[in-house]
């Protein structure tokens, strides 16, 4: 059963993306409603799944994470059945996030590490896993935009 969104709803959402911390007060008085009806429309979508946490916006640069690679991982024909293959990277502390993709690579791991040293430690243990063919990384020189900061909500309009 697909949930229903209405543009409160939408207009809802962009507020607790751009500002999950937000009073409840300050966000209803925002979007002229009652705090309490806007607090039932978050339980309704927290309760359907649209909104799934809330999280910190952590700047790992400034705990001494410097090294920020994008790693290309090829993998053997039956690699992407592998479970233990992906969790294993997965579990790695140093793996932000990982994905199945087409083309080139078949997994991208988004990596931050604090030094050189840790990096090659990481990229040590992703390539002895026994489905890695070979890995292609890529450091990161200036970041323009984070995941985190993706919100196609934020052209809705927020008149009601």
């Amino acid at each position: 059963m697909k949930n229903k969104v209405d543009t409160v709803d939408l207009m809802i959402l962009r507020e607790l993306r751009n500002d999950c911390k937000r009073p409840m007060r300050e966000l209803a008085q925002k979007l002229r409603m009652h705090p309490n009806t806007l607090l039932q429309r978050i339980k309704r979508l927290e309760k359907s799944q649209i909104v799934r946490k809330n999280h910190a916006d952590i700047d790992y640069k400034a705990l001494g994470y410097d090294m920020h690679a994008v790693v290309m991982i090829k993998i053997k024909k039956s690699g992407l059945e592998d479970e233990k293959l992906l969790k294993d990277v997965a579990a790695l502390p140093e793996v932000q996030s990982l994905y199945a993709v087409t083309g080139g690579a078949d997994c991208i791991a988004i990596v931050k590490a604090k030094s050189r040293d840790d990096l090659v430690r990481v990229l040590k243990a992703i390539q002895t896993e026994t489905s890695v063919l070979r890995t292609t990384s890529y450091l990161v020189l200036v970041t323009y935009k984070e995941s985190f900061q993706f919100n196609p909500l934020s052209s809705i309009a927020s008149e009601k």
